[in-house]
């Protein structure tokens, strides 16, 4: 599980900042909340534009980094500054052991260095196109092995597959299991990291492979008023919007294009959520609070954590009924400020809240920031 991002000058970003999900010693959800002596995720709230999303996206932008392929590095290096990198570090408890992964990129998207550490030993040391390691039989690389603008953690992942290190195999396996969701932009998107994935967890494949009494009994349990029929025809010339259909007591079935924004944002996103329950690996989504009533949104997050072990969520969210003690420890909440030096966040448990005090209201007057200030001064 992840345990630690730390990033510097990551788009908005200007300092170096970094996400703990080492819990405090609170005792707060500490059964549901938290497995390993790890969060089972965090959150980030603030004002639009403060930084929430870019927070966020330091997550899937390690698996981009290892899995797809980055683009334009110049637009992601912070353009508040003239530092000519960016760099970040994250860092996994995986089977037991500590494996910390380093690496700075300029705005050129040339690798300037790059480190692998488990539980204190360096397994790989890199600076631009000459490497040390301790993974492959092979000890040193240079610029024939190496490509300036990928990282060689990925090109040994696909060239050797970690054979003799399980633990950077199940590291990769947990990463590859993630999944990057935006409901706001487009919800029929599914981001994932392995192609196997990909064919399980979009809706209609998730249905063609399971069918629907999964998504039916999690409808019964917590007294959703509805469920879903699903035609499954292969090649078929009816599209998959009108073969799936909402169906409630004593009404005419409604076809997925035709139910309401809220629903369908619903059906789309749960399949994500039942797939990473079972596999683990990271469930990242932006806009988490987009279309979704609160009690549900409230319903989703308590699923996850209650039915979990290696798996974590991370969200960003407008939705402030979500800020309660009985849902989320004050150590997996974070504030976003935007200033003229670029964003910065704070952890609510940095305050101190007693597990009595009302979070949601501590934070609307403004104890953690993360405030927008839309009135005008009326002095």
């Amino acid at each position: 599980m992840l345990k630690k991002i730390r990033f510097k000058n990551f788009k908005s970003f200007t300092h170096e900042t970094i996400i703990d999900l080492v819990p405090t010693k609170s005792e707060i959800l500490a059964t549901s909340n938290i497995y390993n002596d790890i969060l089972k995720g965090c959150c980030f709230y603030g004002s639009n534009a403060s930084g929430k999303t870019t927070a966020l996206l330091s997550i899937p932008f390690l698996l981009e980094m290892l899995f797809h392929k980055i683009g334009d590095f110049s637009a992601l290096v912070t353009w508040f500054n003239k530092e000519p990198t960016m760099y970040f570090e994250y860092t996994f408890l995986i089977d037991n052991k500590e494996i910390i992964y380093y690496f700075e990129i300029d705005r050129n998207g040339i690798i300037n260095k790059e480190t692998l550490t488990i539980d204190n030993e360096i397994k790989l040391y890199r600076l631009i196109s000459s490497c040390e390691s301790k993974i492959t039989e092979k000890k040193n690389y240079d610029g024939n092995d190496i490509n300036k603008n990928i990282l060689f953690l990925r090109s040994l992942y696909f060239n050797t597959g970690f054979s003799g290190h399980d633990e950077l195999l199940h590291l990769f396996e947990f990463l590859k299991n993630s999944i990057y969701v935006n409901p706001s932009q487009d919800f029929t998107k599914v981001f994932v990291f392995s192609n196997e994935s990909l064919k399980e967890i979009s809706l209609q494949n998730y249905l063609d492979k399971y069918g629907v009494n999964d998504i039916n009994s999690f409808f019964k349990e917590f007294n959703i008023p509805f469920q879903i029929k699903y035609e499954k025809l292969p090649n078929a010339i009816i599209p998959f919007s009108s073969r799936l259909k909402f169906k409630r007591d004593n009404l005419c079935d409604i076809p997925f294009s035709m139910e309401s924004y809220g629903n369908r944002i619903l059906l789309m996103i749960l399949p994500t959520i039942l797939t990473i329950v079972k596999t683990g690996g990271m469930l990242v989504i932006d806009e988490f609070s987009s279309g979704l009533h609160n009690k549900l949104e409230e319903l989703l997050i308590k699923y996850i954590f209650a039915h979990s072990t290696n798996c974590q969520l991370f969200f960003v969210s407008h939705s402030t009924n979500l800020l309660k003690t009985s849902l989320l420890r004050p150590d997996q909440v974070y504030s976003t400020d935007f200033d003229n030096q670029g964003s910065f966040i704070k952890k609510f448990s940095d305050e101190k809240p007693r597990e009595s005090q009302n979070l949601e209201k501590m934070y609307l007057s403004g104890v953690f920031g993360g405030i927008p200030l839309y009135e005008k001064n009326q002095n």
